[in-house]
């Protein structure tokens, strides 16, 4: 007799609960109510080190920070799958018609907030919800979860595990998170000025 068991989806969402399912721009909320955009982007470059590079150092991350921003991380992974069919933090301008606007809007931007993003190009920062949708693009929802749970893995590891993932890999999902950490920082912070 053959078993039957239901197919489940592959990119469900695990870590958020029904309140932040709800309202996910309150997870990116909360995600920079722990630690301003320099220390996140900090952190992951550290907890990147730490999975991927053969060191004769100490590992730079300590266990109980590195489960911790592995869950933010993820509940803001699964926030940007929900949120990337929403056009959040847009600016009302066209920037390939209206570039010196786009420039001048940024320049003037930039002053007036604490952080600006550096990795964005002009069009995600007139756009940051773009970034959302072509991090997507690039793995599913799932995808990132099985990468970061190897990161995580690894990082705690106290031996390099050489094979477990690609140098691609790797520099594609930091470039990713990276993005990912600059545009929603952008939209929450377009989002609070709105409010």
């Amino acid at each position: 007799m053959k078993k039957q068991t239901k197919k489940t989806s592959d990119n469900r969402i695990v870590y958020l609960n029904s309140d932040e399912i709800t309202d996910q721009i309150k997870v990116v909320h909360d995600f920079f109510s722990h630690s301003w955009l320099p220390n996140h982007l900090k952190m992951l470059k550290r907890w990147r080190n730490d999975a991927a590079l053969e060191s004769e150092e100490s590992k730079k991350c300590s266990p109980d920070n590195l489960v911790y921003h592995y869950e933010l991380t993820i509940k803001l992974i699964e926030a940007a799958w929900l949120l990337k069919r929403y056009k959040l933090g847009r600016l009302d301008f066209d920037d390939k018609q209206e570039r010196d606007i786009a420039k001048w809007y940024i320049k003037t931007e930039r002053k007036k907030l604490r952080d600006y993003p550096e990795n964005l190009s002009i069009r995600e920062i007139v756009k940051p919800s773009s970034v959302l949708k072509k991090m997507f693009k690039i793995y599913k929802l799932d995808g990132y979860k099985k990468i970061l749970h190897t990161w995580l893995h690894n990082a705690l590891s106290t031996s390099f595990m050489e094979e477990s993932l690609s140098k691609s890999e790797v520099i594609t999902v930091y470039e990713q998170l990276v993005k990912l950490f600059e545009a929603t920082w952008l939209i929450s912070q377009r989002i609070e000025t709105k409010a």
